[in-house]
């Protein structure tokens, strides 16, 4: 089995997806543009000054590429030639007979009327759109024959009736990169951080509410917002952390609470009641939503020795359940499924 990842790269995760299925012997690779953020990994592949290739070029690649794999792994919705080409690259592999994954990361797939419906702090703020969103499902369930590969189990809601066969195979992270930092049990002055990539999506004004809130009744902290970092200074200020704040809106967790965890960090983040039992067991991640994170957040900062704890818990479930070699495994399951 040779195995394409790309051509989006989603937080490091077409990268980590084809380490991970090298280091368990399968041939893979990733081709995406370079990102700025540089998530520590670069792509095997990537374009020819990619905003400058003309469709015919783009899909030129694809078939360059088509020859030399046999499972194409797309993250995100994008593929080698613009949705307006019909998505020509991917009908080309699938009449060579390759098979193609896709994997929905967030706002291109999400409903919002359906979302909505469902999460009473659910925030509208990439413009999704029902209409848009629908016929990207569609089209890409045709593209795939019905195979999606999911991190998780939120996105079941929106493409459950368009893809029948939808494999949850986890976040990834590489653990063996990421040392383990537990939080101290005597921190006179626990570090909280926060790292939105969207203040609307990731709810960072109820978490900067909250924690005024909490400095108003004397409970000491430091609270530390990441913006516009690369990956390995963000891990930096992570690593001071003894509490971390995912987001508070959405419903699930990301890849950053992933990451927090493998640091061996105490996650506080909003899950769906319905979601709760779709994780595994051990689940460590701490649940609390615009509401309620003021209390939450002052439950986990006065226990030193519970945060500790929680953090062994988390890097425990980092490495079983989000390693990109764990994750590798599932990985081929859902390429070798009917």
């Amino acid at each position: 089995m040779r195995v394409l990842h790309g051509v989006q790269e989603i937080a490091g995760q077409a990268a980590l997806s084809a380490l991970g299925l090298r280091e368990i012997g399968v041939e893979a690779r990733a081709y995406f543009p370079p990102h700025p953020f540089g998530y520590g990994l670069a792509p095997d592949y990537s374009p020819r000054a990619p905003g400058a290739l003309r469709p015919a070029e783009r899909l030129l690649d694809a078939l360059r590429l088509a020859r030399r794999f046999d499972v194409f792994h797309f993250h995100a919705a994008v593929s080698f030639v613009s949705p307006r080409l019909g998505h020509a690259d991917v009908r080309l592999m699938r009449r060579l007979g390759r098979r193609v994954f896709v994997e929905f990361w967030g706002s291109e797939a999400r409903i919002p009327s359906l979302e909505h419906a469902r999460n009473p702090h659910y925030v509208n703020a990439y413009h999704e759109k029902d209409d848009e969103n629908r016929a990207r499902l569609q089209r890409w369930a045709e593209l795939t024959g019905g195979h999606m590969v999911a991190a998780d189990h939120s996105f079941h809601l929106h493409a459950g009736p368009y893809f029948p066969h939808i494999r949850v195979v986890r976040h990834r992270v590489d653990t063996r990169r990421i040392r383990s930092a537990p939080p101290r049990p005597d921190a006179k002055r626990p570090v909280v951080v926060h790292a939105p990539s969207s203040l609307a999506g990731k709810g960072t004004v109820f978490v900067r509410e909250a924690v005024e809130r909490l400095r108003g009744r004397g409970v000491a902290l430091e609270y530390v917002e990441v913006h516009g970092k690369t990956q390995q200074e963000a891990l930096e200020i992570y690593a001071r952390a003894d509490l971390i704040v995912d987001q508070l809106c959405t419903g699930g967790h990301g890849v950053f609470a992933a990451e927090a965890m493998a640091m061996g960090k105490p996650v506080v983040c909003f899950i769906l009641p319905e979601l709760v039992g779709t994780y595994p067991e051990g689940f460590p991640i701490i649940n609390a939503n615009p509401l309620d994170v003021a209390e939450v957040l002052e439950e986990w900062l006065v226990d030193g020795e519970a945060r500790a704890r929680r953090g062994e818990q988390s890097r425990a479930y980092a490495e079983r359940e989000h390693d990109c070699r764990v994750v590798a495994r599932r990985l081929v399951e859902a390429y070798l499924a009917e």
